[in-house]
């Protein structure tokens, strides 16, 4: 079992590269196998400032996370949109 954790500019382009190398089906479902997490775009408070004022971060790309048993050749091709967050917006249970 393998975790991703993806990124792209955008929900489209997400969308076509799962689609693209057989992760999700031609509507958006996720084959027999893999679960699939679309976090999409999100702010964190990071901490406060003197005024006790949230200090937030944006993240603006387009976020998803996988789990399953992949291929070598998706996970080649996926390479390229995986990121290792320091602190995952959401984990799997």
């Amino acid at each position: 079992m393998t975790d991703l954790y993806l990124m792209t500019n955008t929900e489209a382009e997400m969308i076509t590269a799962l689609t693209s190398v057989g992760i999700i089906d031609d509507e958006g479902f996720p084959i027999t196998g893999v679960s699939l997490d679309h976090i999409g775009t999100f702010s964190r408070v990071t901490g406060y400032d003197e005024d006790n004022e949230a200090i937030i971060v944006d993240y603006p790309d387009w976020h998803t996370n996988l789990r399953g048993n992949f291929t070598d050749e998706q996970l080649a091709a996926l390479e390229l949109l995986s990121v290792q967050p320091v602190v995952p917006y959401r984990v799997w249970a």
